[in-house]
């Protein structure tokens, strides 16, 4: 660690030449300057290489390219070569505010923190939820109220509410890291932002919410219609048992705390953005969608963590899901999943449409050519 250098940003790549001018412009402009950007180039095929090249005139730069190992390895790929007091990410497709990290390191000096977060933009200006209040958290409070919602969370509306867990809004210690021997597992291929944040906050004795400064864009529209990351997911389960595994073993470990009862939670949620990735993303035929949602429904993993899901303050989309994982067969759970999506989809909306037709209407027409006569 060199503490001359206040901040390591860094900046994992992989084909994002459309993108990477502006995401890298942000960070190098950056109103603090004693930070460090490092470049890692997972393999790109594209002209990203020839991108990062040029940024290197700047002496902060660092570029470092290697074969394609998926975005954990290249964040830890990028941990590994770091120098300084605090640790950034940056998503070769998002960009930041000129003076994110100067905000955030001058709020993470003050209060001696061992995370920072900020809020984020959806691209340019939507306000992105996160789901946790402005102020500084000490131990007590991060065990109460960050620790049990960066596994899940319920709102009132029975919908999940978990703390975003993404990397890239907060800074991190790198002592803090150090010191416990966090790392990214280089295996995980999906939502491998949640293993670092947690762990993180596990150790944290200071966290300091900014979540009221917007300062990280991230960009969400466009790459929503192109990014496979947002599309169909293929060996969905296979990839996110793993850090379901890993959290369940952090949680088992931590002994100043049971946090099991949101673990399970989180399997849930986790085990219907699978049953959505298979039933409204794949382009397969029927057969193979209930192939690869009994993986999920048959798991034990699943199955236990459902004993412990108060059903009752799930929303009605939830509910439908609690439903097809607890029938315990991809072929229930896909009949089910069917009829949700025609009564939400079909049957809902052709109601809606004849009440306001026969009874909105009239009322209003009624009215209306009451204002009139008078």
């Amino acid at each position: 660690m060199n503490k001359s250098i206040n901040v390591s940003v860094i900046v994992p790549i992989y084909n994002a030449e459309k993108y990477l001018v502006k995401c890298l412009d942000s960070v190098v402009s950056q109103t603090l300057r004693d930070i460090e950007i490092i470049l890692i180039d997972d393999g790109s095929t594209d002209g990203s290489a020839d991108i990062c090249r040029r940024y290197l005139a700047d002496t902060r730069v660092i570029y470092y390219r290697k074969e394609n190992e998926g975005l954990a390895a290249a964040r830890q790929d990028g941990l590994e070569r770091a120098s300084g007091e605090y640790i950034g990410f940056v998503d070769s497709d998002d960009w930041i505010e000129p003076d994110m990290y100067e905000r955030m390191f001058v709020r993470a000096k003050k209060e001696s923190a061992d995370v920072v977060m900020c809020g984020m933009f959806a691209d340019e200006s939507e306000l992105n939820p996160v789901y946790l209040e402005p102020g500084v958290y000490d131990r007590g409070r991060i065990e109460k109220e960050i620790l049990p919602r960066q596994l899940s969370g319920i709102s009132e509306k029975g919908s999940n509410s978990v703390i975003r867990w993404s990397n890239c809004c907060r800074l991190y210690s790198m002592e803090l890291i150090r010191k416990n021997n966090i790392a990214f597992d280089r295996r995980l291929r999906r939502s491998q932002d949640l293993q670092l944040t947690f762990e993180t906050a596990l150790a944290a004795d200071v966290y300091v919410s900014m979540c009221d400064e917007y300062l990280y864009h991230n960009r969400t529209r466009e790459i929503a219609r192109t990014s496979l990351s947002r599309a169909y997911t293929k060996n969905y389960w296979e990839l996110i048992k793993l850090l379901i595994v890993q959290l369940y073993s952090d949680v088992s470990g931590y002994k100043k705390q049971d946090l099991t009862l949101n673990m399970h939670l989180c399997t849930f949620f986790f085990a219907v953005t699978v049953l959505r990735n298979e039933y409204l993303l794949s382009d397969g035929k029927k057969a193979e969608k209930v192939r690869k949602m009994d993986e999920v429904v048959t798991d034990e993993l699943v199955q236990n963590a459902l004993k412990y899901v108060p059903e009752e303050k799930l929303n009605s989309e939830y509910r439908a899901y609690y439903g097809a994982l607890s029938s315990g067969s991809g072929k229930k759970a896909y009949r089910l999943l069917k009829k949700y999506e025609f009564r939400r989809d079909v049957y809902k909306p052709i109601v809606r449409k004849i009440l306001n037709n026969r009874l909105v209407d009239p009322v209003y027409r009624k009215i209306r050519h009451k204002g009139k006569a008078n």
